[in-house]
């Protein structure tokens, strides 16, 4: 497994900007990543995708398209999290992301998926002609923020929020989507703090104090890996979920944890 390289490239507005990136790249599959839903220059995103295929196809280079959620804030931090150890259990040691084409809050939610997956993230260091790209010198590796794995008593408490698994190919399933795996799209919300500290004491099989669960708490909401609000019912209790920053350091945990790590 060694020498596959899978270029994950979000498409803008300019493709023949992209093509000068891409190219100075080795590359065995292409994996073209747009909006899902409608956003300001989405249609010029979409005819752009569309020359980038031809242009490949024609190459006989292996294209995929992905849709990501970027209407939906933090969202494609853990959609790309998801999809880059989907391309890796599939072969492709070699990943790295292309932000050349991007638009910025785009390429934030990107750059921290890179940061928490410590993926190679790369931007084209172009040659202009007045304000046109003409050329490249050659592809700048952006540095990323080294992303500490959560603790083992942090992933546990986020796997309350999960459904049964037997093992982690369970989320990485190759034919289903991030939005199409039942583990990922119906995952729990505890309506009251208390109901969650039953849960994970019904998990450990002991009692646990207010002041751990509070710890828990604490400390995941620090890496903003929670949502916390309080209950629509009283206004008093809160209801907890798992945010997508905190199924991104999930993911990047569970594969961690298993025989599939990725060195």
């Amino acid at each position: 497994m060694n020498g596959n390289y899978n270029q994950i490239v979000l498409v803008g507005h300019l493709p023949e900007k992209l093509i000068y990136s891409i190219d100075k790249e080795i590359i065995h599959k292409i994996t073209l990543i747009t909006e899902k839903q409608p956003l300001s220059g989405t249609p010029e995103a979409k005819k752009n995708l569309n020359k980038l295929i031809k242009y490949y196809e024609e190459r006989k280079i292996f294209v995929q398209t992905v849709e990501f959620d970027f209407h939906i804030q933090t969202k494609p931090i853990a959609e790309l999290t998801h999809f880059i150890y989907q391309q890796k259990l599939q072969g492709f040691d070699n990943v790295t992301v292309n932000i050349s084409g991007g638009l910025r809050y785009m390429v934030i939610w990107l750059y921290i998926a890179c940061s928490i997956t410590n993926t190679r993230i790369i931007h084209g260091d172009f040659i202009y002609e007045g304000s046109e790209e003409v050329g490249i010198y050659s592809n700048m590796n952006l540095p990323t923020i080294p992303f500490p794995l959560i603790s083992v008593k942090q992933f546990e408490f986020l796997e309350l929020f999960f459904g049964v698994y037997e093992n982690c190919l369970d989320f990485f399933k190759q034919e289903q989507s991030f939005n199409d795996n039942p583990l990922l799209y119906n995952r729990k919300m505890y309506d009251s703090l208390e109901e969650i500290k039953q849960a994970l004491e019904n998990k450990r099989n002991e009692s646990l104090s207010r002041g751990s669960l509070n710890g828990y708490l604490q400390k995941l909401n620090k890496i903003s890996a929670l949502n916390i609000h309080p209950n629509p019912k009283d206004k008093k209790e809160k209801t907890v979920e798992i945010s997508y920053l905190g199924i991104a350091h999930f993911l990047h945990k569970l594969i961690n944890n298993s025989k599939y790590a990725f060195i």
